[in-house]
């Protein structure tokens, strides 16, 4: 039998963030940094357990749902993925250290770009950095959490294969709002993660060799030309379901200056939640004998 009582189960709130301006057209919203915008509203899933979606929609940030755990979804194409040499530095040093390493393949100013090592990243080896905008995400997480959602971690929408047994996955979606119709396809293998249109060849040159070693899924959108493209029936996989397979990931983006500093306040969250759930509720009464009789 499992050792996991209803104490372990946390309700799970996963926000998506959409992707910056350059991949969708600019609608009405709050004004975030250096010209683009942050979504009015937000959209999200939730769920009881991290499996089963209880109820999703979009929100403005006051008005997401409680949660016990909060997730961060960044969009396909807004995270670049970069196999380096992870360098010997102090862990205060590490940011640093990778922009200097990085410095002659990246397309943005040092200041303007945020790293985060993939768990399996250790110095001294190579492994998977991740890179974002980072003023952008700052301002999503500042927005989110001044409505009172403590983002605990931020996660990508796909990541580089890691287990040489992996099958590589390849994604078909549609850009809410996007200027051409043209559905996106993201392919995450063993050599990173691309989102490119399906216009053109270039995709079709970047599928692995051997028949049938990407695994398809497609969002109902984008369904009739995923499988004209393939060329055989594609898995659906809806945006909410595809949030919680990302907020499963053991990456977390959170790292460095953006590293969540509400630790403490966590485990207190927990230490309550525990102490109000049934296991707990003979102790409870004692206590509450105890205050009685004192």
């Amino acid at each position: 039998p499992s050792e996991r009582g209803p104490v372990d189960v946390m309700s799970l709130l996963v926000i998506q963030l959409p992707p910056r301006d350059r991949l969708q057209a600019r609608s009405p919203g709050s004004e975030a940094a250096d010209g683009w915008r942050l979504p009015q509203e937000w959209s999200f899933v939730l769920s009881p357990d991290g499996l089963a979606v209880t109820q999703s929609g979009q929100a403005a940030p006051a008005l997401l749902p409680r949660a016990d755990s909060v997730v961060l979804v960044l969009a396909e194409a807004d995270v670049g993925w970069h196999r380096v040499p992870v360098p010997r530095a102090p862990a205060g040093r590490m940011r640093s250290a990778l922009a200097g390493l990085m410095e002659e393949a990246l397309l943005d100013d040092e200041e303007a770009l945020h790293f985060a090592l993939a768990p399996d990243a250790a110095p001294g080896r190579e492994g998977w950095v991740a890179v974002t905008h980072r003023p952008w995400l700052a301002a999503a997480l500042a927005a989110l959490e001044g409505a009172g959602r403590t983002v605990e971690r931020v996660v990508p929408a796909s990541q580089p294969l890691t287990a040489p047994a992996d099958v590589a996955r390849g994604h078909f979606f549609t850009i809410e709002g996007g200027a051409e119709a043209t559905p996106w396809l993201t392919l995450a293998g063993a050599d990173g993660v691309v989102c490119l249109r399906l216009a053109g060849g270039l995709a079709r040159a970047l599928l692995p060799p051997v028949a049938g070693a990407v695994r398809w899924t497609a969002t109902p959108a984008a369904a009739a030309a995923a499988e004209q493209w393939v060329g055989a029936p594609v898995p659906l996989l809806g945006d909410a379901e595809r949030m919680l397979e990302a907020a499963r990931s053991t990456v977390n983006l959170r790292q460095f200056d953006l590293a969540t500093r509400h630790r403490g306040s966590r485990v207190l969250r927990a230490g309550a939640r525990r102490l109000l759930s049934r296991e707990w509720r003979p102790v409870r009464l004692g206590l509450v004998a105890l205050a009685v009789l004192h």
